[in-house]
């Protein structure tokens, strides 16, 4: 009986150990992800595509400052979002009146907002932006939005026109 006693204790002693370590923080709320999650919607209007040149390619491009510092280098590192992702097909088919999307990011600022015309064959230089978010009429300085985790900014609608595209960036 008191060997059994004795596992008894021990075991009691061990569960308790257990339990003592693997509450650390008691009831405190987890960590927060490394890279919340948020999105931003609208939709994209296009009008005169016959002014739009060579299109090779289209993409809405989310930049996290304004002006860019340099593309690339933005879109590279990750503080510049590219939908659809290089590889993953068009933004929209030539002649396309208009685009509803949503586009999941992660949460923070995003000062630029722009859908980039590839105008050539080098995906690395023949970039040029045809529309940008904006709620003003100013489009030397684009509209701020900020994504929030498990949410999604709405009304994020840009205004292609190739005739009139907005300033080039820098």
């Amino acid at each position: 009986m008191t060997q059994l006693i004795r596992q008894s204790v021990w075991f009691q002693a061990i569960c308790l150990c257990i339990f003592f370590l693997s509450c650390d923080e008691g009831l405190a709320p987890s960590p927060t992800p490394a890279h919340p999650f948020g999105a931003f919607s609208g939709t994209i209007q296009f009008v005169n595509w016959d002014s739009a040149g060579t299109v090779v390619d289209l993409r809405l491009v989310a930049f996290r400052t304004f002006p860019p510092n340099d593309i690339l280098q933005e879109v590279i590192q990750g503080r510049a979002f590219v939908f659809p992702p290089l590889g993953a097909g068009q933004l929209v088919p030539v002649g396309t009146d208009s685009l509803n999307y949503t586009v999941m990011l992660s949460a923070g600022d995003y000062q630029y907002i722009t859908v980039a015309q590839q105008f050539g064959p080098d995906v690395m230089t023949d970039w040029r932006p045809v529309g940008q978010y904006d709620l003003d009429s100013n489009l030397a300085v684009p509209s701020l939005i900020t994504v929030v985790s498990g949410d999604t900014v709405i009304d994020v609608n840009i205004f292609v026109d190739f005739d009139n595209p907005p300033p080039p960036p820098f």
